[in-house]
């Protein structure tokens, strides 16, 4: 195969690549009643193959002009003078609590000792770093099938302790109704 150039050469690759998606990784039935949902599978199309394969070109291996881009575009659409990526869920996690126990926050600190509400059924790296903290998680029992906090439930994990925080991870149909009674809490 003879190219002309880079560009044209760029082009052509990322062109076969999408070929590829589409004829081998392509799901091409949609999803029935029974067939297997995997929690924790890859998502993409050939967008996203088409991008890894330009970075491999350049031979960008970790972070580059895609997340130099994908952090200032992403600060901008949320409102911030900074977004950072990390290598995972988890670590963003990790970095997301870290940032909760920050002196700045005052008496909204999460502060060693704290309780945590969280789902007694999750990933471990949802709880890790309430622990490696020296927060004190509090499990409460989960929904089924959505696998979130039962809102029926915080209030009986509730202590006498001066704090306790939803875990971050909580969807927002979660969240709102859990902070509700934490604040409700609060001013008692």
């Amino acid at each position: 195969m003879a190219w002309k150039n880079e560009a044209e050469a760029r082009e052509q690759i990322k062109a076969m690549v999408a070929e590829y998606y589409h004829d081998f990784k392509e799901k091409k039935t949609p999803y029935q009643e029974g067939d297997r949902i995997t929690y924790a599978a890859r998502v993409f199309d050939e967008k996203e193959m088409c991008a890894l394969t330009d970075a491999t070109l350049d031979f960008w291996l970790t972070t580059g002009r895609f997340a130099d881009r994908f952090e200032k575009e992403f600060a901008k659409w949320i409102g911030v003078k900074f977004a950072h990526l990390v290598n995972s869920g988890s670590s963003a996690n990790l970095i997301a609590f870290m940032a909760l126990t920050a002196p700045e926050l005052g008496d909204r600190q999460i502060r060693k000792g704290d309780e945590i509400i969280t789902v007694a059924c999750g990933f471990p790296t949802t709880v890790t770093p309430a622990i490696q903290y020296g927060a004190v998680p509090v499990f409460v029992d989960v929904t089924v099938p959505q696998y979130n906090i039962d809102v029926t439930k915080p209030e009986a994990a509730l202590s006498p302790k001066p704090a306790s925080y939803p875990h971050l991870r909580a969807h927002e149909t979660v969240l709102v109704p859990v902070c509700r009674l934490l604040l409700e809490k609060k001013k008692e």
